[in-house]
């Protein structure tokens, strides 16, 4: 094994001494509790592609760092030597607005593309969480997507071309600058939720969507979350086409509704339903909505609009819940399911002595559990037990459980991804093919690729 000296000075080699990190500074790229040997940042595809090329002969293990807002997704890691930084391949490659294509290096904040596009009044049809701090590249690698994916897609729907550098160093280019592409094998969008265990994304084109004229939210509360499913089953079989459609539980509702100044009545759920055009019919789906709810069930409702509109959907994306220790579950259930699993998430948080909050995408059945807990001692137990109770239900209810985010501790006692499923012998080839050697992310992917 080379010599932390060595290992940094051949680094700087290929980045500049500069751009690269060692000693207790590495600490603030820890993945899982464990401190990489040094992180470097490339400036450049090539810079990349020389220092995965020495990993590969040094046989090093890598992991790929955006802005760090999703790097706890995944399993520990079997082995940490390099985290490469990714934070200065930031440019915008090619922007042709007739086309409705852009491309991005995979190091731009997800905000900053969208302000460049937003000045064309385009935009890529993303509201992940943590969006004003989340990379282009970190919202690709973990497929990540919001609300709005109801109306628009996941991540993976608008990844159109590709510029990736393999295991070995190599770059390669795939896909198109086409909105139509050819038919095959879709070889960038293999890349879109693997964590950068086949390659590391470097450059991304994507297909945009034009912002819409006017977008309002209706929010508005339900004593009963059964209540609340029912309307939303309506709303999803009615003329109304809504962008995003939110459930959030009681605690979720209250914290949120306090971020905005909202009033809100404790104990209430609430149900959040964004609608975007032009503002005649805004207003007319607005209208639609208050009879729709009230008929329903629901009680008071408010209007957002303006900095309160964009105010609420940034709290949701960026909820968090409780401080100290806390895990964030990810279930994905049928969407007539969804009331009996926010029921089934407050009754394992109550048995297991967790305090909750759910945010639900009601129309696309998925949910996010944050757990947090008073007794730090009893912590990783309790999330254990909760996340082997919800999967079980998750998986008799048509869907899948996946831990987003937890301490080292509740990762030791369960399996982060869940069962594999039949796929996982593709994804064992796959791996082999792209990572024989498992420099790219060791041990983080599903079954501990």
């Amino acid at each position: 094994m080379l010599s932390e000296d060595i290992l940094i000075q051949r680094l700087g080699t290929i980045v500049g001494p500069e751009h690269v990190v060692a000693g207790p500074g590495a600490s603030a790229y820890a993945v899982d509790g464990r401190i990489p040997r040094a992180v470097t940042f490339p400036g450049s595809v090539e810079e990349l592609s020389a220092v995965i090329a020495f990993a590969s002969a040094e046989r090093l293990g890598v992991a790929p760092w955006g802005s760090g807002t999703k790097i706890a997704l995944g399993g520990v890691p079997e082995r940490l030597d390099i985290v490469v930084g990714l934070s200065r391949l930031n440019e915008l490659v090619d922007y042709v607005p007739e086309d409705m294509t852009a491309t991005f290096q995979v190091g731009m904040l997800l905000k900053d593309a969208q302000a460049i596009l937003g000045q064309r009044g385009q935009w890529i049809a993303l509201d992940p969480p943590y969006t004003d701090r989340a990379t282009v590249g970190g919202v690709l690698a973990t497929n990540s997507s919001g609300p709005r994916r109801l109306r628009y897609g996941a991540a993976r729907d608008f990844l159109i071309a590709t510029r990736v550098v393999h295991a070995d160093g190599k770059i390669t280019k795939g896909g198109a600058k086409v909105v139509k592409n050819v038919t095959g094998y879709d070889i960038p969008k293999m890349h879109v939720g693997a964590l950068g265990t086949l390659g590391i994304l470097a450059e991304a084109t994507f297909r945009l969507y034009p912002i819409a004229p006017a977008e309002k939210t209706y929010l508005v509360a339900f004593s009963a979350v059964e209540s609340e499913q029912r309307v939303i089953a309506q709303l999803l079989d009615s003329s109304l086409v809504p962008n995003a459609v939110e459930l959030l539980d009681r605690e979720a509702a209250r914290q949120i509704a306090g971020q905005i100044g909202l009033p809100w009545q404790a104990g209430h759920y609430g149900l959040a339903v964004a609608i975007g055009s032009v503002p005649e019919a805004v207003d007319a789906q607005i209208a639609a909505l208050r009879t729709l709810c009230g008929n329903g069930g629901g009680l008071h409702g408010h209007v957002l609009d303006g900095d309160t509109h964009h105010g609420f959907w940034r709290a949701v994306r960026n909820f968090t819940f409780g401080d100290g220790q806390r895990a964030v579950l990810k279930a994905s259930v049928l969407l007539a399911k969804v009331s009996e699993a926010v029921r089934k998430g407050e009754e394992v948080a109550t048995r297991a002595g967790l305090r909750l909050g759910i945010l639900a995408e009601a129309g696309s059945g998925i949910l996010r559990y944050s757990l947090c807990g008073d007794r730090p001692e009893g912590f990783p137990q309790g999330v254990a037990e909760a996340v082997n109770t919800l999967r079980a239900f998750t998986r008799e209810a048509g869907g899948s459980l996946v831990v987003l985010e937890a301490p080292p501790e509740v990762k030791a006692r369960v399996d982060v991804w869940g069962p594999a499923g039949s796929a996982f012998s593709l994804m064992q080839r796959l791996k082999e093919q792209f990572d024989p050697q498992r420099i790219l992310n060791p041990g983080r992917f599903v079954g501990g690729l």
